[in-house]
């Protein structure tokens, strides 16, 4: 199983048709909701999610191989969890409808199914859970630990900060080079300065040690960003960190000679709806006209401003066919 478990497994509960599911989901996804968010509500709405393609296997032993394209790899959400059971899915969606103020736009019979339903989940655990094996073989953590080993061979440093990114593709971009700042100025470093970066005191503390090393450093980070849409360009959320990221390094650095590169690209080679998985990121990928990329961003529009502006800084690799979710890549000389 992979992230395309999620989208290629609906089989809709009797309460919904397909199309309705469709459109619930379209409605998460541009208000901002993130991937496990979707999940949950899928969950609710499918017979085969939640478990239900483990209960279908009945007595038979069950292996599941997976690929993780959540950030800390609940099993529960992969795939929307088909050979996993997980307690309280209706109140969970509900939840999520509510935080997006979703309710009143959601087809009336499956909002009366998810109030009806919740009150009878069974609090135990699925009897199917006893034969079925449930095994990562591939995740977000796995590719960072393989960039850090291949980053040694060129001699970089290499430092793995977080496999938990998340928050807006645009503010974590900015925040990523405001990180290189301090680090080329030697800048004190305060935790709280850098808490959307950082998962845990103890990785910060580290990585404080690490950044006085004279060696390049590579700076990996891997999860997965949202975009709240607030125009009506194109692009994605790697793209968008990109171009903020760009922006922000012209306005920090400017003329001088940073020697800063971050990417920021999509495991699965497609990044929104494009055919770029990604982007690059430094100071001099802005001409003189900031303010032409400041009005791409704000219209999420970094693949016309970056395809028509920087064709090169475009990261395009093809659908890779797997999916664990993105990897940002901070090199700093």
């Amino acid at each position: 199983m992979d992230s395309g478990g999620s989208a290629l497994l609906p089989l809709p509960i009797d309460d919904i048709s397909l199309d309705e599911e469709v459109q619930m989901i379209e409605l998460l996804q541009r208000d901002g909701a993130n991937i496990e968010e979707l999940n949950t509500c899928r969950k609710a709405m499918s017979k085969l999610k939640n478990g239900g393609l483990a209960r279908e296997s009945k007595s038979s032993t069950v292996i599941s191989l997976i690929l993780s394209d959540i950030i800390g790899d609940p099993i529960s959400s992969i795939a929307s969890g088909p050979t996993f059971y997980s307690r309280n899915s209706c109140q969970a969606a509900l939840s999520v409808f509510e935080k997006y103020n979703l309710l009143d736009k959601i087809p009336r019979s499956f909002s009366n199914y998810l109030q009806k339903k919740q009150n009878q989940e069974k609090i135990q655990e699925n009897d199917s859970s006893k034969i079925v094996h449930n095994i990562i073989v591939g995740s977000n953590s796995i590719a960072l630990e393989a960039g850090e080993k291949f980053s040694k061979t060129l001699n970089y440093n290499p430092f793995i900060v977080t496999n938990r990114l998340s928050g807006e593709a645009s503010v974590i971009g900015k925040r990523l080079i405001e990180l290189a700042y301090a680090i080329k100025n030697q800048s004190t470093f305060d935790s709280n300065n850098f808490n959307d970066i950082f998962s845990d005191t103890h990785t910060y503390n580290n990585f404080k040690s690490f950044v006085k090393q004279k060696k390049p450093l590579c700076v990996l980070l891997g999860g997965e960003t949202t975009v709240n849409l607030r125009g009506m360009g194109k692009g994605g959320r790697c793209q968008e960190m990109a171009l903020s990221a760009a922006i922000h390094s012209k306005k920090l650095f400017d003329e001088q000679k940073e020697n800063i590169l971050l990417l920021c690209a999509g495991s699965d080679g497609i990044d929104g709806p494009t055919d770029a998985a990604g982007g690059f990121a430094y100071s001099s990928m802005i001409g003189d006209d900031i303010k032409e990329a400041q009005n791409a961003l704000e219209n999420n529009d970094a693949y016309t401003y970056l395809s028509t502006t920087k064709p090169d800084d475009l990261i395009k690799i093809g659908h890779t066919a797997t999916n664990v979710m993105d990897i940002i890549i901070l090199l700093i000389q």
